[in-house]
Formats: C-alpha cells, structure tokens, sequence
C-alpha cells in the first residue's frame, strides 16, 4: 500500500479546539485580562504582580526559589491534567529573565553577553534560543488552549528610514523568529482611543515592519474591540 495521499486535504473550519496563540503588546494594554477570560484557564505567572488582577487559577512562578524547575514541573503535570483548558505564559519576556539567570549561574558569567571561559563563541546565545524555544514547544504541544503573552519593542530604522528590527518580542533574535515560525496564531492587543475614553484591540494584522497573522482564514488579517471582560467570548465570534 501506498503512502502517498488519495484525497485533497480540507482544511479546518469553525474555531479550532485547541488553539495556539501568540498575543504581543505594550504593558497595560490587556493582555492578560484577554487570556484570564478563556475557559478554565491557569495563568502561569513570570512577572512579579503581572496577574494580580486575573480572574483565573495561577501559578506564580515568581513566588519560588527556581522558578524554570517550577515551569518544567507544571508542564509535566499538565500533560496528565483534566481541570485545565486554557494555559497562559505570562510573559514570555520574564521567562527568558529567567532563562538568562539560569545560563548565567550554570556558566559562571555574570551578563548573557559575557563570553563564557572556555566554551565556543555564542554558546550562551544557543542555549539561550533552545531552552526558550523549547520550554515554548512543550507548551503548545499540551491538549490545550496555549496563549503565550509578551511584550513588544518597538522597530527601528536606520537614518534612510529602512527598516533596521521590526516591531515584535522583546528578547533575542533568534529565539523570536523560531517562535514566529512555530506558533499558528500572533495577534497584537494595543489602546486606541474612541470617543472621550480608549478601547483595546486585538489585531492580526501584518505590516511590513512586524509579524502578525494567523493560518486561519477566520483570524487572518482580521481586528476585533476587546470587552473590558469576556473577551474570550467576542474573540469566539471570529469563527462564526
């Protein structure tokens, strides 16, 4: 028998029912009250103070003496988990703060961008790259919603305005293009004003100086006014 396909593939319609996302930002924009509203969620806290206003079961990683031991032990609890529906990493900018004090203890250096003695240039770097994006992999391959929270640097420009950086995840290069390449869904959540008071949106909407979208047809290219609660539930209208 042959392994090659028979059929056309058809793709998937209505809303997904484990999705994948990646949601970016400024600070204050509503990030986390967004992810705090999905069903059943746990909000996996990085940034000291970060979910004080979440609605929602959280695991403070902040609380503990190594916090990346606490995140590989609740993910490992996760895969086996029925309470959970929704995971949220918040942010993934204070899990890589994490990550560099971790390379920093285990390599005897005292910055990310001190050369380590004795090993090969840029090791830290790769380390750097691989335990981010992997800790991101194991997340998203849990049977679960996965949002992963972050926030944004701007982009830059050299004295000819051409684009220098884009606009996106305020940690390392490389680690946030593989995240870019893995992660189906990357939405943006800013303020706008409206009226005498201001709104948050969430946008996928791409730009030549950013990467947003999604793989969906129901989210591509698609913006949407966030509720100050339940946001989960104008998000669900996206698919009808």
């Amino acid at each position: 028998m042959g392994i090659l396909p028979k059929t056309k593939h058809v793709p998937e319609t209505g809303m997904p029912s484990q999705i994948k996302m990646l949601v970016e930002g400024k600070s204050k924009a509503g990030k986390t009250t967004f992810a705090a509203s999905w069903p059943e969620a746990l909000l996996i806290e990085c940034e000291k103070g970060g979910g004080s206003q979440a609605r929602c079961a959280m695991l403070d990683l902040t609380k503990g003496k190594d916090p990346l031991k606490g995140l590989r032990m609740a993910i490992e609890e996760l895969k086996a988990d029925t309470t959970f529906q929704t995971v949220i990493l918040d942010t993934i900018d204070s899990l890589a703060e994490f990550v560099e004090q971790e390379i920093c203890r285990d390599m005897g250096i005292t910055t990310i961008a001190e050369a380590p003695k004795g090993a090969r240039h840029g090791a830290q770097w790769t380390r750097y790259a691989n335990e981010i994006t992997g800790i991101v992999s194991a997340l998203i391959s849990l049977p679960k919603h996965v949002i992963i929270l972050g926030h944004t640097k701007p982009a830059s420009y050299d004295d000819n305005g051409g684009l220098k950086s884009e606009e996106g995840l305020d940690i390392y290069g490389r680690a946030a293009r593989i995240l870019y390449a893995r992660i189906d869904n990357i939405g943006h959540i800013y303020v706008a004003r409206q009226g005498k008071g201001t709104v948050s949106i969430l946008s996928f909407k791409g730009g030549a100086d950013c990467t947003r979208g999604s793989r969906h047809p129901a989210l591509r290219d698609k913006e949407i006014i966030l509720p100050k609660e339940n946001g989960f539930e104008t998000f669900k209208t996206l698919f009808d």
